[in-house]
């Protein structure tokens, strides 16, 4: 078989052009940290690293979620701490009133007071988070959830849905509770032994309206009513701890799974420098060997071996 010298120097630099791209891909490597630098160097791992990828981008997902939940409780935390602190100084104006010496006039004045604290409830209760979305509105975020009808009695205006947000594959969390749970009512014995439903802002307004009147009966029936407003709120707080401690728990969580994702990407994708600056060097030697061997044979005719 005759070999010809085209054909020698053909297969001079493909051999040569493959070590090239060898020497380059490793160079790209080095230069990126990453093993793969395109999906065809290594189809499988390529696909393993995506699906790792995606995984840790829905647990960014969840943390973000996880930081919407946390801020909008803190603004409910601090609406329900400021009613809860109001409605017990409430309590103990509706204590002092219930006292048989005191007079027309000093419940009056208690009365002042207590206009003033229902008014800040009221305002607390109509509070927004950082967004601009009212709290205790249930899904009717833009409407602000309590609101005077043409009686002049505050209604709710929101609704009970209650929103969920997913914080991870298996789980959601409540965002919120409806005004009218947490703002709860009462129920009132009417003295023709028929119950009724008394909304929690009507409740203080029967006492403003008890206290201005001299109405002791009325005080006292408020007395105890204003009380299970009370306890109603401190149920409403010790839900909202617990949905606060989930969140924070879950935090923990999609922290933890983070960093085993990072770890588990960082194997399949990060190259290992040391073993690549060797495998570099071996590659330029044998390139830069192919390169002085065919400049030798490339230089060679017949009359090198007349000589």
């Amino acid at each position: 078989m005759k070999v010809s010298t085209s054909q020698i120097f053909e297969r001079a630099m493909t051999q040569m052009s493959s070590q090239q791209a060898k020497v380059a891909d490793i160079q790209t490597q080095l230069a990126t940290g990453k093993q793969i630098v395109r999906p065809s160097d290594d189809p499988e791992k390529a696909g393993l690293i995506q699906r790792l990828t995606t995984a840790y981008n829905r647990q960014e997902t969840y943390q973000n979620n996880l930081n919407a939940i946390s801020a909008r409780l803190g603004a409910e935390e601090a609406a329900l701490s400021g009613t809860e602190r109001i409605i017990q100084r409430v309590r103990e104006l509706a204590v002092q009133a219930n006292n048989g010496s005191l007079s027309p006039e000093n419940r009056q004045i208690i009365a002042t007071e207590v206009g003033a604290l229902r008014n800040e409830m009221l305002s607390l209760a109509n509070s927004a988070d950082a967004s601009g979305n009212y709290i205790f509105a249930g899904a009717k975020t833009n409407t602000a959830p309590f609101s005077e009808d043409s009686y002049g009695a505050t209604v709710y205006q929101g609704d009970t849905r209650q929103m969920m947000i997913n914080v991870s594959e298996q789980r959601q969390l409540t965002l919120n509770r409806p005004g009218s749970e947490v703002y709860s009512s009462v129920l009132r014995e009417g003295s023709d032994g028929i119950s009724e439903r008394v909304g929690f802002f009507a409740v203080i307004d029967d006492f403003t309206d008890a206290l201005n009147n001299n109405d002791t009966d009325q005080i006292e029936l408020s007395l105890g009513e204003v009380s299970e407003l009370g306890q109603d709120l401190s149920v409403s707080l010790a839900d909202l701890g617990t949905r606060m401690s989930i969140v924070e728990s879950q935090t923990d969580a999609i922290a933890e799974a983070k960093v085993r994702y990072n770890e588990l990407i960082s194997s399949a994708e990060d190259i290992d420098y040391a073993s690549a600056v060797t495998n570099l060097t071996s590659e330029i030697m044998s390139l830069e060997a192919g390169q002085s061997s065919f400049a030798k044979i490339s230089q060679l005719s017949l009359f090198d071996y007349l000589r």
